[in-house]
């Protein structure tokens, strides 16, 4: 992606954050050469990232062909379109799940993909600190790192009550 988008097709600058000649400040013109920078890095984590959620989506959709709620809603005479809907909103919450657990996973990748596009983030202090043996600097992106995650599960259990009936109906039984 950085040899085709970037030296051959010109189309997103090479490496870094921002331009050599400007100053980090908050103004218009800085946060749209910082955006111009930042497209490259992202799109390279969010292609990676997508495809093995579409493939986590596509066994899942087709684990739930099988279930008996689908042979039952066919049989009831129920419109295709409705039951696929049924199938992606039970299929979805797996995945929810490991779009939050994904986090951890995606700072990995992030590093590299830091790295190779000379882009200064979350991923570079990390390699660096590891570098220098800087343990502070190590021990405070990891407990960063740590609460991103907490946080995102915290996040994905509020989404189920809102996704899936089921669990808002448990609940409700329990009080």
């Amino acid at each position: 992606m950085l040899y085709g988008f970037a030296v051959v097709a010109g189309i997103f600058p090479v490496g870094g954050a921002y331009s050599l000649g400007l100053t980090p400040e908050f103004s218009v013109a800085f946060l749209w050469d910082a955006v111009s920078y930042y497209w490259s890095p992202f799109l390279s984590l969010v292609v990676v990232f997508i495809g093995g959620q579409a493939v986590g989506m596509r066994s899942m959709a087709i684990y739930e062909l099988g279930g008996d709620y689908v042979n039952y809603a066919r049989a009831m005479g129920i419109r295709d379109n409705r039951i696929t809907q049924y199938i992606f909103r039970n299929a979805m919450l797996p995945q929810i799940t490991g779009l939050a657990l994904a986090i951890g996973t995606l700072v990995g990748g992030a590093l590299i993909t830091e790295l190779v596009f000379s882009y200064p983030g979350v991923g570079t202090l990390l390699f660096n600190a590891i570098t220098q043996n800087d343990y502070p600097v190590i021990q405070a992106v990891t407990l960063i790192i740590t609460v991103a995650v907490l946080v995102a599960n915290f996040l994905v259990e509020i989404a189920y009550g809102i996704i899936d009936p089921r669990i808002r109906a448990a609940s409700a039984g329990e009080k």
